[in-house]
């Protein structure tokens, strides 16, 4: 891994020239709490500066017959902190600038958003998977370099075998990573989806959700609804929220651009249907 340059100038860059790590642990940014940092932010200014690096490609867009450039920089660390000064249409906003590869970078997001409380244990297994596809590491040498163990990494990543939809259920009924992990023992997805919603409504503990799902597992029920697996799994191919992962970060990343894709996802039991609408008028694109 290459060592990382900072300069320690603090400059101030336009809001609109700045755009989000594509690779950010965080999924979801509570209301709330943005409001709060937006309010502070106006009383108080930007107290600790973003950390930026420039955009290895800048991309032009065409808007009503004229090439725009897009934005030059993505941001490392300070997420929140950009779209809190958006909120309140602050023109622009102190950053660090930093050379920064795209192993350092998806290792600096991770470390900038790993301890903050409202990062889920989805966005984090997410976060693994995204440094390990873009690192070409193994887990053992990805475990080495956060200092935790690789059984920590592959529990993680067992987590995205739940559907887009299942981890959004999960999340809203307030359940927990050990319901999760329960519940990834079901290999049914109908079943699966049933007992989320048991353990959502009936307000199971983590302990409850495990012991009923290792009844259903040992009872005959389980062996008639069971699925039955026919072919080879070929390595990282057989987990389905990698390349629901990648989907996911392509159309933000082509939002951040001022494309206003719209994306919907049916899950139609044995399989999960994903539309992607790309407009094709440049009215229907903003910057």
């Amino acid at each position: 891994m290459k060592a990382i340059k900072r300069k320690e100038k603090i400059v101030y860059i336009p809001v609109s020239e700045i755009l989000p790590n594509p690779n950010q642990p965080r999924s979801f940014f509570d209301d709330d709490s943005l409001n709060a940092l937006a309010e502070s932010i106006k009383r108080f200014g930007i107290i600790q500066p973003l950390t930026v690096k420039r955009r290895d490609f800048v991309p032009k867009v065409n808007i009503n017959g004229q090439f725009v450039t897009g934005p030059s920089y993505e941001i490392i660390a300070g997420e929140r902190r950009w779209r809190a000064a958006k909120k309140i249409g602050l023109a622009e906003v102190p950053c660090l600038v930093t050379d920064c590869d795209k192993e350092n970078m998806a290792y600096l997001a991770f470390c900038e958003n790993i301890f903050r409380e409202d990062l889920t244990f989805f966005d984090i297994a997410a976060a693994l998977q995204d440094m390990l596809l873009m690192t070409h590491q193994t887990q053992t040498q990805l475990a080495e370099k956060l200092a935790i163990s690789q059984s920590a990494i592959a529990n993680k990543l067992r987590l995205l075998r739940l559907t887009p939809v299942e981890r959004e259920e999960i999340l809203r009924g307030r359940l927990t990573e050990k319901h999760s992990r329960a519940l990834i023992r079901i290999e049914d997805p109908e079943k699966r989806r049933e007992f989320i919603r048991k353990a959502v409504c009936m307000q199971w503990s983590a302990q409850e959700t495990d012991r009923k799902i290792s009844a259903f597992l040992n009872s005959p029920e389980s062996k008639i609804t069971k699925p039955k697996f026919r072919g080879r799994k070929i390595g990282i191919l057989s987990d389905i929220g990698i390349f629901i992962n990648s989907i996911d970060n392509a159309v933000r990343m082509v939002r951040d651009v001022g494309v206003n894709v719209e994306r919907q996802e049916v899950d139609k039991g044995d399989s999960i249907e994903i539309i992607l609408k790309v407009p094709k008028s440049r009215q229907a694109m903003s910057i």
